[in-house]
């Protein structure tokens, strides 16, 4: 997912509670600027929520003032009541080689933003083996639907639609090889086997006798004690699985499991998947906006707000980057 971006203002309106704000539509997304600012048609630099700014003349009204060494992190604010997800900067923050790159164009790299990413603890993740295996799988990191429109417009042209609930724990992958473990990987690195660490853990739980494949890739949020806060107040680390990419013979094709035998499959090794909210219902119902609206009403059992949704095609079809093709939406009301 690109960070930061060169875009172009499509629409300005009023904002209905303060004189001095108005709203900017970029994309998918919603800023909250200053008045008379921007204009409709012009070339800005956009950077999304959930990144990392450098310390810069442009972002010094970001820094923390009581802590000014504090990395900044991008976040969706409320400002007089509205939203605002996202920042909107001129042009001129770039180097001048830069500014007449095309729109759409990726300038994190230029401007120094990183993505940001929740720390493991050191206790849970254990020691490292290697970089995490891409040759095996890809890495977790879906698209938000807001950023890029071309993928919603794709996920919406099937048939019908599957939609589970987003939850914010630690990204885990486990690959089984002939019903024995292969590899267990946080979201970046490849973890050395052992039963000190969560992910190993959590991985020979699993009653493999019960696979009758070559090849599973499990990847799900790991959530439990010590791990963001302990959403699901679970007693021990628990997987909840979102995709399982099933290989059945040595040099046979890969194909994402649909959330039924998803579930039926972690049901029968004895973990979690992800909570269901609709499954095969027609794309036709929906809309970007609709869909927005769900990912804003998700709730966890005790009440407090879920991370927001993960939209795809009911079948689980590739999408070319070894996930399956779809987006996710995060619920404007969730706090980390």
């Amino acid at each position: 997912m690109k960070l930061a971006t060169i875009e172009t203002i499509k629409e300005i309106f009023p904002h209905p509670n303060a004189d001095k704000l108005e709203l900017v539509k970029i994309l998918g997304w919603q800023v909250v600027v200053e008045k008379g600012k921007h204009l409709v048609g012009e070339r800005v630099v956009f950077v999304v929520i959930d990144t990392i700014l450098p310390f810069a003349p442009w972002s010094e009204f970001l820094r923390d003032k009581k802590d000014p060494e504090k990395p900044i992190r991008l976040k969706t604010v409320k400002l007089r009541g509205e939203h605002s997800r996202g920042l909107v900067l001129p042009l001129s923050v770039l180097p001048e080689n830069v500014q007449g790159w095309h729109e759409g164009a990726d300038v994190s790299g230029a401007l120094e933003i990183k993505k940001y990413e929740k720390e493991i603890p050191a206790q849970l993740m254990g020691e490292v083996l290697g970089t995490f295996p891409t040759h095996m799988c890809a890495q977790t990191d879906e698209d938000n639907g807001l950023s890029n429109l071309e993928l919603v417009e794709e996920t919406l042209r099937y048939l019908d639609l599957t939609i589970t609930q987003k939850l914010d724990g630690s990204s885990c992958t486990i690959i089984i090889e002939n019903n024995k473990i292969s590899q267990v990987c946080s979201r970046r690195l490849s973890l050395k086997e052992s039963d000190k660490n969560s992910f190993w853990w959590v991985a020979h739980s699993l009653k493999l006798e019960e696979l009758d494949s070559y090849r599973y890739v499990f990847q799900g949020e790991l959530m439990g004690p010590g791990i963001q806060g302990n959403q699901l107040q679970l007693k021990e680390p628990t997987l909840f699985v979102y995709q399982v990419n099933q290989i059945k013979h040595l040099i046979g094709e890969a194909a994402f499991c649909p959330y039924a035998k998803m579930a039926r499959i972690c049901s029968s090794l004895g973990c979690g998947v992800v909570p269901l909210i609709v499954d095969r219902k027609p794309s036709t119902e929906y809309s970007l906006e609709k869909l927005q609206e769900i990912a804003d009403r998700q709730s966890l059992p005790n009440g407090t707000q879920a991370e927001g949704i993960v939209v795809r095609p009911s079948g689980y079809p590739a999408a070319g980057n070894g996930r399956p093709l779809g987006f996710k939406l995060i619920n404007k009301n969730y706090v980390d």
